[in-house]
């Protein structure tokens, strides 16, 4: 699960040797295209822990390894469970397309059946693998074309200031898809980086919150090192801690193929 909870770092630009600061966004858009494009290495290796705690307060804990890649406006991510044995070597892989005219493909590989199921744009808001986040959420980024989206204001969170931005789909069909009638994205202003999402579901109903944590950067990019995702409906929560990130090792293209998410990952 390459669940990467979204961070990025404002640029300041130079003209006639004096520092211009960037123009502030006026739109909800602007703030997205902000995150959208932001610095998050050419690629990425991190290990990541799983924690799935339900109402009662069991908890199951699984571990992962995931890795992605830019391909200029394009990028590729792919996802390996290493335990424990019942999901081990399951994989995700998703191949994310800036043409908005392209939809996104994604992969779930599934050991026990030696199958590779296809995830259509209609499962988008089919959840993964037991954990609060949907197939769509595990995306770098939301897709932009699929919101109407509203600058609601600033707020502050924890110290930061942050753009409040809301996304509504753009069709009944998007919101049956998606799974949600509404988003609410917090992104801090220092960094374009959203640290808390809102998610409303299809009735209009508060559904779920994401919170990003453990911020730094590593390697001179701002990294989220944890997150938590809480469902208020079933009191269902997942969090996440990632951990040993190395940015910008060149990452082989094999790596994030059909072929390869069936050989599993051999730690190589």
């Amino acid at each position: 699960m390459n669940i990467k909870l979204l961070w990025i770092a404002v640029g300041l630009t130079t003209l006639v040797s004096a520092p211009v600061i960037a123009a502030e966004p006026t739109t909800g858009l602007e703030v997205m295209k902000r995150v959208e494009a932001r610095d998050d290495g050419q690629d990425l290796k991190q290990k990541m822990k799983q924690r799935l705690i339900d109402k009662r307060g069991n908890v199951r804990e699984r571990e992962m390894i995931s890795f992605s890649k830019d391909y200029g406006l394009d990028s590729k991510s792919v996802s390996y469970f290493l335990s424990p044995a019942n999901v081990r070597d399951t994989a995700m892989l998703t191949w994310d397309y800036a043409d908005e005219a392209k939809d996104d493909d994604q992969w779930l590989y599934l050991p026990a059946l030696k199958k590779v199921r296809r995830i259509s744009s209609s499962d988008r808001g089919d959840y993964f693998m037991g954990t609060d986040f949907t197939f769509e959420d595990i995306k770098q980024t939301p897709e932009l074309p699929d919101y109407n989206w509203t600058l609601l204001g600033s707020d502050n969170i924890e110290g930061f200031d942050v753009w409040v931005v809301q996304a509504v789909p753009k069709t009944k069909q998007l919101i049956k898809d998606l799974g949600y009638s509404k988003v609410v994205y917090h992104v801090r202003k220092d960094i374009d980086m959203y640290i808390k999402v809102d998610f409303w579901d299809k009735k209009g109903r508060e559904l779920k919150h994401l919170v990003s944590n453990g911020i730094k950067q590593i390697d001179g990019i701002w990294t989220a090192t944890g997150g938590v995702m809480s469902n208020v409906q079933t009191n269902h929560k997942t969090e996440l801690v990632f951990s040993d990130h190395e940015y910008n090792t060149g990452l082989s293209d094999r790596m994030f193929t059909e072929r390869m998410i069936k050989r599993g990952y051999r730690g190589k």
